[in-house]
C-alpha cells in the first residue's frame, strides 16, 4: 500500500480557522476546580478570527475558568483538550468496509 504525501502534510490545526475547516473541536479542563467545558470555535473564529492561535499558548491569553476568578483562585490553571472528527461528523465516511 502506498501513501501519497500532498502538500497538505504534515497536518497542522494550529489555528482556529485550520480547527474549523477540518472541523474538529476543543474543550478545556480547570485543573484546580477540575471543571470542563467544550469551547466553541465557531464562536471564537467570529470573536478572534481565523487566524487566531488554537495553541494551548494562545488560547491561555483568552480563556479562564470564571469560577475559579470569582472565588480568587488561579484561572489560567488549564489544559486544552483536542477531539477529532467522529463518525457521525465525517457524514458517514469510515476508513474500514
Amino acid at each position: 500500500m502506498e501513501i501519497a504525501v500532498g502538500k497538505e502534510y504534515p497536518f497542522v490545526e494550529d489555528t482556529l480557522g485550520k480547527k474549523v475547516k477540518a472541523g474538529t473541536g476543543l474543550s478545556v479542563s480547570c485543573l484546580t476546580c477540575k471543571r470542563v467545558a467544550a469551547l466553541d470555535i465557531a464562536e471564537m473564529v467570529k470573536r478572534l478570527g481565523p487566524d487566531h492561535s488554537a495553541m494551548h499558548w494562545g488560547l491561555i491569553k483568552i480563556v479562564y475558568c470564571h469560577e475559579c476568578r470569582a472565588a480568587g483562585r488561579d484561572d489560567r490553571n488549564l489544559q486544552f483538550t483536542n477531539h477529532a472528527m467522529t463518525p457521525e461528523m465525517r457524514k458517514g465516511w469510515t476508513p474500514c468496509p
